[in-house]
């Protein structure tokens, strides 16, 4: 009985060390103040955007629905729903959007930007990426060789400036960005930044 109790106490410490290593972030109008973009597991992912709407013209429900066209018009397009509007709100002279999208390639289109997700082992990307990286545990650069050698990791391509959130622990990442925690940092440059993590 006392090894079934130790073998139940050990299956359930793995299972909640298991857990805590693959901890689900949320984003919401409550905890954003700056312009953010979350990267969920499933590579779906989550865009806040924070604009000044302090002027007496500025109506909320006015950009509601110039939004909700926008967003129909593009799933209909689609023919599926592909971008969804999360939130939209008014919090300290800042009107705060969340959208959601299914995948990278949505986001891209929507908003008529360039922007990138894939596995570190893909061949041929069709993008010049840089050729040093910092080590987000060491804190020293590396060679993309050494930043792109393990597949499991993916790969984060973005050109905006961006609180960048990410479902999983960052391994390495351009040196126009700076590193928040394991999982945030911060890209104030509209040049390419590249996040390698492991989700």
């Amino acid at each position: 009985m006392k090894r079934v109790l130790i073998g139940v106490i050990s299956i359930l410490s793995i299972l909640m060390l298991a857990g805590c290593s693959k901890k689900e972030i949320f984003i919401s109008t409550d905890n954003v103040t700056d312009n953010t973009i979350l990267v969920k597991r499933d590579g779906s992912l989550y865009v806040a955007i924070a604009e000044e709407f302090d002027k007496s013209y500025y109506n909320l429900d006015e950009l509601n629905e110039f939004i909700t066209k926008e967003v129909n018009a593009y799933n209909d397009k689609q023919g599926s729903k592909e971008v969804t509007i999360e939130e939209l709100e008014l919090k300290n002279g800042k009107a705060v959007m969340i959208l959601g999208y299914t995948k990278m390639a949505h986001y891209s289109a929507f908003n008529n930007v360039p922007a990138a997700y894939f596995s570190s082992d893909t061949e041929n990307v069709a993008l010049e990426l840089p050729s040093q990286y910092l080590d987000a545990r060491k804190n020293t650069q590396v060679d993309k060789d050494t930043a792109f050698k393990s597949g499991k990791n993916q790969v984060l391509v973005l050109y905006e400036p961006y609180e960048i959130i990410v479902e999983g622990d960052i391994r390495y990442y351009s040196d126009n960005a700076t590193l928040v925690d394991e999982s945030k940092l911060k890209s104030d440059s509209e040049e390419m930044t590249v996040v390698i993590y492991k989700p």
